[in-house]
C-alpha cells in the first residue's frame, strides 16, 4: 500500500490520533477501550497495513473487537459502529489535509485512501465481534434454562433464546454420574455436570426409550412451571433407591413408590410409631420377633384363620396357632380394633423401609 503524506510515521501518527479522537467523541461510553494500543493500531493500518496480513498479529486490534461485543452487551447496533468509524475517518480529513499543504498536495489523495481502508478493517473487526457475541452457546443457555425453571425464576426468554418449547407437562429424571448426552434429543434439557445429574423431559416422552437400562428416577408429570416439584420428588426417589428402600433396575418411577415416600417424610415421626405401636415384641430375641412380625402381618392381611396365615407363611397350620396364640396374649384385643390394625400395618411397613434398629 503507497504510504501517506511524507513524515511516514510521524504523518500516519497524526492520522490515526485524530481517527481514534473521532471514534472517543463519535461512542463516548466505549472511549475507554480506545487506549494507546489502538491508535498504534491504526496507524499501522494507515501506513502498511496489507489486506492479507492476520489482524490478529496487532495489540490494539483487541479494542475494536472489545467495542462490538460491548456493543451487543447493551444491545445497541452495529451499524451505528459502522457510522461512528466514518466519522472518524471524516475527522481525520483536516489533519490529511494540512499534511497536503506541507509537502505534496497529490499525497492528499492517498491519505485518504488509506484511511478508508482503515475504516472498512475497523468495521469489519468490530461487526464480527457483534456477531460472535449474538451467538448462543447453546448448551449453556439450555443448562440455565434448566435451572431457571427447576428453581422457580422467569424462564421464558431463556426458552426462546435456547430454541426450546415448552411442552404441556414435564418430567424431571435423576440419572446416574456419567450418562452420556448424544442420544437425548433437543426436547430434553439435561445438565449431567451436576452433582446429581438431571433432566428434563417432556411427560409424553417413552423414558425407557430416552434412558435405556440406565439407573435413573423419575418424578410425577407436572406444568413446566411446577418442575421444581417433578425434580425435588425424582430426587427424592433417586436417594431411597441408592439406600436400598426402593428395589428396582433402570427407571425407578416415584409413583411405584407412594407409601414409601409417605413412611420416610418424616423417618423420626415414623421410626416413634412404628416403636410404640410394635412395642410388645421389643422384648423377644431378634429370631422370635422376626418371626411373630411375619405372622402378625399375615394375620392383619388374612380374612380366614390359622389355614390361611399358615399357607401364606408356609407353615405349618398348628404352627400359626401357637404364633397367634402368642400374638394375643402379647397385643391382646387390638388385634380386634379396625384402628389399631391400620396403626400396626403401617408400623410393620416401617419397620421394612427404616433399619430395623430404628424401630427396636
Amino acid at each position: 500500500m503507497t504510504t501517506p503524506p511524507p513524515g511516514h510515521g510521524a504523518a500516519a501518527a497524526a492520522i490515526a490520533r485524530a481517527v481514534v479522537a473521532g471514534v472517543r467523541h463519535a461512542l463516548p461510553e466505549h472511549a475507554v477501550l480506545f487506549d494507546a494500543s489502538a491508535t498504534e493500531f491504526v496507524a499501522a493500518l494507515v501506513t502498511s497495513r496489507r489486506p492479507d496480513e492476520p489482524l490478529g498479529t496487532f495489540t490494539g486490534a483487541a479494542a475494536f473487537r472489545r467495542a462490538g461485543v460491548a456493543e451487543h452487551e447493551v444491545g445497541g447496533d452495529v451499524d451505528r459502529l459502522a457510522r461512528a468509524y466514518q466519522t472518524a475517518g471524516r475527522h481525520a480529513l483536516p489533519v490529511i489535509a494540512e499534511l497536503g499543504r506541507r509537502s505534496d498536495a497529490g499525497a492528499v489523495g492517498t491519505g485518504v485512501e488509506a484511511v478508508l481502508r482503515c475504516v472498512d478493517v475497523l468495521i469489519r473487526l468490530s461487526t464480527e465481534a457483534y456477531r460472535a457475541a449474538q451467538a448462543p452457546d447453546v448448551p449453556a443457555l439450555r443448562r440455565d434454562l434448566l435451572h431457571a425453571i427447576t428453581t422457580g425464576r422467569p424462564w421464558t426468554g431463556l426458552a426462546a433464546r435456547a430454541g426450546w418449547t415448552p411442552p404441556e407437562r414435564v418430567v424431571a429424571v435423576v440419572v446416574a454420574a456419567g450418562t452420556e448426552a448424544p442420544r437425548f434429543g433437543p426436547e430434553v434439557l439435561a445438565d449431567l455436570t451436576a452433582e446429581h445429574p438431571f433432566l428434563l423431559l417432556p411427560a409424553t416422552a417413552d423414558l425407557s426409550r430416552v434412558l435405556g437400562q440406565e439407573p435413573a428416577a423419575a418424578g410425577p408429570a407436572v406444568p413446566p412451571s411446577e418442575a421444581g416439584t417433578s425434580l425435588r420428588w425424582a430426587r427424592r426417589t433417586w436417594e431411597l433407591h441408592k439406600r436400598g428402600l426402593v428395589p428396582g433396575a433402570g427407571l425407578v418411577r416415584w409413583s411405584e413408590h407412594l407409601t414409601t415416600h409417605w413412611l420416610i417424610a418424616d423417618e423420626l415421626l415414623t421410626g416413634v410409631l412404628a416403636t410404640r405401636a410394635l412395642a410388645p415384641l421389643s422384648g423377644l430375641s431378634p429370631n422370635q420377633r422376626g418371626k411373630l412380625a411375619d405372622t402378625l402381618d399375615a394375620v392383619l392381611a388374612a380374612r380366614g384363620g390359622a389355614p390361611e396365615i399358615a399357607a401364606r407363611l408356609g407353615i405349618h397350620p398348628q404352627t400359626a396357632r401357637n404364633r397367634l396364640r402368642r400374638l394375643r396374649a402379647l397385643f391382646g384385643a387390638r388385634l380386634e380394633v379396625p384402628e389399631e390394625r391400620l396403626t400396626l400395618r403401617i408400623a410393620l411397613r416401617a419397620r421394612r423401609v427404616l433399619d430395623p434398629e430404628a424401630v427396636r
